[in-house]
């Protein structure tokens, strides 16, 4: 009976792994875009189908037959004298570890996925199937069957259900294939910058995260191989690594990798915390495997970043989250598995062994992974050209007549788009020239009408600004009506006014220094003009230089520290401002006038002043205005514009 029912749960856990199948078309499905969806589902069910029988009739007798020294098996070529072995699993066994390899399989083509023939994907899963898994396998795993050494193993190395034979073996070999196959299609735009190339479907991305948080119930509690007490402790330490790894794997993009979605950090930390669990679920205790969980997101995340820095295209993450995370789970399993599994060594010494196992699956996977993309590669071709890939694998590999039809229509838009676009650009092209003529128009007639102000209206009121000081000066000296005086004085007042109000006027409708100097030297022209009256003394300072606003951000700056500095000549009876300019971060500016005139109670003063118009100008920067100041005390007028740095 206990024979029937160790055979009964390796079969039931076998078919919660084949399950992954499911989950894996499901999550890379979700993460690609629309037009290679079918391509990704076709090529798992094909590689699937040759994983079995490749690695039944091949690479079964390779990763677990007799063999010397522990380096390679043999004997059991084509499942031929399996009924010989001393193992009451038999058939069951190969069934198992069929379901084994052909996850690690599956994971290698989701990496390559949407601009990597079929052809070439479907020859590396041979090769992978029937050589590279099965004999690095052997290394860690030739005793799991029969009585016998395993080089990797005899040292001391432990991987209980395959962090590093399956996962880690299928994400180093993925690195290679993304390296030789280069990245996607317009991912990085001419800047460098990363782009977001949509997806087809997160929630079935989701469902396929599900599937396969499912499924390793059955990947690490058959690993086993027996059904016994410890099934519930592995299948809790399962649960509880991936939730931790979701927890790692958002913090770890909150506090170091702002820019970047939690999305991704949900679907990596629980994938990364289970593959990095896979290591050593029967060795942990609970809250020990919390917290590789939590380690193992942080890892996966992190890697995610690191491959986007190296230019390296993963479409659905699988190096990150299989490479890196298994690798982490396999070398943090020293540091927290319980004593009685260390097999007598210290913790520093099986630190060593497991990184010495990592290392030599990195050399072995990575180094034959290359070799065998550089050749496929060379012999056969790996890449759909970009007219190919851009039409979407759907299309080229298996002439999908709803997305060719979908292809026509996108074409047909762009096309129409562009003789739309040519049209629209003549148009503009003949506005452009109208504006410009405008502008001159009027730049013209701003000229004549300062001049005409200036040398007509502005001259014979200075003459009549003269005229009345001489007979307000006689009639002081020989007339001795106080009241005749007061209104000569106020008719001089007057004059002078309407003067300074013309003189403004001039001054607003003559900014051309701005086109030709720039905002600080028709700033510095300001102050210099109006510093010749004597009454006030102007401080400018910069500690930073102005960023180079485009013209109608400097024209609207021109015009807020004109209406501060007419505000200060008209109301604040100040005898000192103080104009500082500088910058607060990266991408704001701060322009600070201040004054130490009599200063206002801002509590009564909302309008007015020019701050209506000034508000407006900022807001149109997307700035702010910022107003301190009290009754005889001076006003500071601060004002924050963001530019691009």
């Amino acid at each position: 009976m206990e024979v029937d029912l160790n055979h009964l749960w390796l079969i039931v856990s076998a078919c919660f792994v084949f399950f992954m199948q499911a989950g894996f078309v499901c999550y890379e499905v979700g993460f690609i875009q629309s037009k290679n969806v079918i391509s990704v589902a076709i090529e798992n069910i094909l590689t699937f189908i040759i994983t079995t029988l490749v690695f039944s009739f091949l690479g079964f007798a390779l990763m677990f037959g007799p063999g010397p020294w522990g380096l390679f098996g043999g004997h059991y070529w084509l499942l031929n004298n399996l009924a010989q072995a001393h193992n009451s699993l038999g058939f069951v066994f190969v069934f198992f570890e069929l379901m084994f390899a052909g996850t690690a399989v599956t994971i290698v083509s989701g990496s390559m996925s949407e601009r990597t023939r079929l052809l070439p994907l479907l020859l590396a899963a041979v090769i992978l199937a029937g050589f590279i898994y099965p004999l690095f396998g052997h290394w860690v795993w030739g005793d799991l069957f029969l009585n016998q050494p395993a080089w990797l193993k005899n040292l001391g190395f432990m991987d209980f259900a395959g962090a590093t034979v399956v996962h880690a073996t299928a994400g180093w070999v993925s690195l290679a294939g993304i390296i030789v196959v280069g990245p996607r299609k317009d991912k990085w735009d001419e800047e460098g910058k990363i782009k977001k190339l949509g997806r087809s479907n997160i929630p079935f991305a989701a469902l396929g995260t599900f599937i396969l948080w499912f499924s390793w119930f059955g990947f690490n509690g058959g690993s086993l191989l027996e059904f016994n007490d410890r099934i519930g402790l592995i299948l809790l330490n399962t649960n509880f690594s991936a939730a931790a790894g979701v927890v790692g794997a958002i913090l770890t993009t909150r506090f170091f990798i702002r820019d970047h979605s939690y999305m991704e950090a949900i679907f990596a930390g629980a994938l990364g915390g289970l593959v990095a669990i896979t290591a050593s679920s029967n060795y942990l205790e609970p809250l020990a495997a919390v917290m590789v969980g939590f380690i193992s997101g942080s890892v996966v995340v992190l890697a995610g970043l690191l491959l986007e820095k190296l230019g390296l295209d993963d479409a659905v993450g699988a190096v990150p989250i299989h490479g890196f995370g298994g690798a982490a789970g396999t070398i943090l399993l020293a540091f927290f598995a319980s004593p009685q599994f260390l097999g007598g060594q210290s913790r520093l010494l099986k630190f060593f062994v497991q990184l010495l196992g990592v290392t030599v699956n990195f050399v072995w996977s990575f180094g034959l992974g290359l070799l065998m993309f550089y050749l496929i590669k060379k012999r056969f071709g790996l890449r759909v050209t970009e007219e190919e890939e851009e039409k979407g694998l759907n299309i080229v590999e298996f002439g999908d007549i709803y997305s060719w039809q979908e292809y026509l229509k996108i074409t047909h838009y762009e096309n129409l788009t562009q003789d739309l676009s040519g049209k629209i650009q003549q148009q503009n092209q003949l506005l452009q020239k109208q504006a410009k003529l405008l502008a001159e128009t009027q730049e013209h007639e701003r000229v004549k009408l300062a001049r005409d102000l200036h040398d007509g209206v502005g001259q014979s009121l200075a003459a009549l600004k003269l005229q009345l000081g001489l007979i307000a000066n006689k009639v002081r000296m020989e007339e001795k009506d106080p009241a005749l005086s007061e209104q000569v004085e106020r008719t001089v007042r007057l004059t002078t006014e309407t003067i300074e109000e013309i003189r403004g006027v001039l001054f607003n409708l003559k900014p051309g220094i701005l086109e030709r100097k720039g905002l600080k030297s028709a700033i510095e022209e300001i102050l210099r003009t109006l510093g010749k009256t004597g009454e006030i003394r102007f401080e400018f300072s910069l500690s930073a230089e102005m960023p180079p606003w485009e013209d109608t951000a400097v024209l609207n700056l021109y015009r807020v520290i004109q209406e501060c500095l007419a505000n200060i000549l008209k109301h604040a009876q100040a005898t000192e401002v103080k104009l500082h300019f500088s910058l607060l971060r990266s991408d704001l500016y701060l322009f600070q006038i201040s004054d130490n005139g009599r200063g206002f109670n801002p509590d009564e003063v909302h309008t007015g002043l020019g701050l209506s118009s000034m508000q407006e100008r900022l807001k149109m920067l997307g700035g702010k205005l910022r107003i301190v100041t009290a009754e005889s005390r001076g006003t500071s007028i601060l004002m924050e514009v963001p530019y691009e740095g």
